[in-house]
């Protein structure tokens, strides 16, 4: 026969046990669910180190918050969209759900919806505006709209066109492969820059399969023998000097806008470092996804909600984070009301920066 403190810690024990079964089968699940998005986040996700060290408590509120929700019926998607969002609004937009919500009812809160407010379908251009300005417009760097091969040979053109002032229109470009960039890399950068760049890989199981699809074989097997959390992605490359060309350019202007994401922002964030006769133009920050990379999919295992984390981050990520302001400003604002529309033609935008390059 048990005496009383017996019986206290059974029943103790007893409840304890059962505790998580004495929800509903959907609070269950959405708690299962939302557990692990948050351990996977925490285990994987490239920026999360830095975010918990400098913002830890605040993180801790928001985890226990969003999970008081759920215990009382709302909905994972809505939990998932606030735990991820509390990321992608203040820290970096590579961290998404791939939801529709997430686009229509999140992302609007940090970027305009320029689709809204004017006829928004940038496409491929290159020409001359005048007699010493040159035009290129590359709305995507996927390698599909434009190519890569229209893009070298665009840059080739500009070269023949002896013009000593050049814009690259990159609004709407949402980024895909930063390579696109090489030809007009030679032809923007003037100085090396104070500090190189450097990407680290944060060195886990998932994270390495993740390379290992992406054919990352190399650094794969580096991260393995290696115990780090980070682990630089091409450490043989920190040093390697940007070459230099005799170039008849005087002037650059990157042209940006919110939509200007990813490997969009690898362009300006270059011509901030490597090109003193460049600048940012637009009204603007470009999105926030420049000091990640390497993006994956996991899924929650009950819902099938699926998201998209970054693997890689850049280390000067520490110190962008310090003021929670996502994406590159531009050094020059336009004073002009958005152009009516922006699709394959000159606007009244490109015209005012054409103007002021002079």
């Amino acid at each position: 026969m048990m005496n009383l403190r017996q019986l206290c810690i059974s029943v103790a024990l007893c409840w304890t046990s059962t505790s998580f079964a004495i929800h509903p089968d959907s609070i269950n699940h959405h708690l299962k669910d939302y557990q692990y998005l948050t351990r996977f986040t925490e285990a994987n996700l490239a920026t999360y180190p830095y975010i918990h060290k400098m913002y830890g408590k605040e993180y801790a509120k928001l985890k226990k918050s969003i999970k008081r929700h759920l215990l009382k019926g709302q909905d994972i998607e809505t939990a998932t969209c606030d735990y991820v969002f509390w990321f992608f609004s203040q820290f970096d937009t590579h961290f998404i759900v791939d939801r529709h919500r997430f686009w229509q009812e999140y992302d609007r809160r940090v970027h305009p919806k320029y689709n809204e407010k004017m006829e928004y379908d940038p496409q491929p251009l290159a020409c001359m505006l005048d007699t010493d300005t040159y035009l290129v417009r590359i709305p995507s760097c996927s390698g599909q709209n434009p190519t890569y091969a229209w893009v070298d040979s665009v840059a080739q053109a500009y070269k023949r066109t002896n013009c000593p002032y050049l814009i690259l229109d990159i609004r709407g470009n949402s980024g895909g492969n930063d390579a696109i960039w090489e030809p007009f890399l030679e032809i923007l950068a003037d100085h090396q820059p104070k500090k190189p760049w450097r990407v680290l890989f944060r060195n886990t199981p998932m994270n390495r399969e993740v390379l290992m699809k992406q054919g990352d074989t190399n650094i794969v097997e580096k991260a393995r023998q290696s115990k780090a959390q980070f682990v630089p992605l091409s450490e043989e490359n920190n040093n390697e000097e940007m070459p230099f060309i005799a170039s008849h350019l005087k002037k650059a202007a990157i042209l940006v806008d919110s939509r200007t994401a990813s490997s969009g922002e690898t362009l300006a964030r270059f011509v901030k470092d490597y090109c003193h006769r460049g600048k940012i133009y637009g009204q603007d920050p470009t999105s926030g996804a420049n000091l990640s990379g390497n993006i994956a999919p996991f899924q929650l295992p009950h819902s099938g909600i699926t998201c998209y984390y970054p693997v890689c981050v850049d280390e000067d990520f520490a110190l962008q984070i310090k003021t929670k302001e996502i994406g590159i400003k531009p050094d020059i604002k336009i004073p002009l009301p958005l152009p009516a529309s922006l699709k394959d033609h000159i606007d009244t935008w490109v015209v005012w920066v054409a103007k002021k390059l002079k």
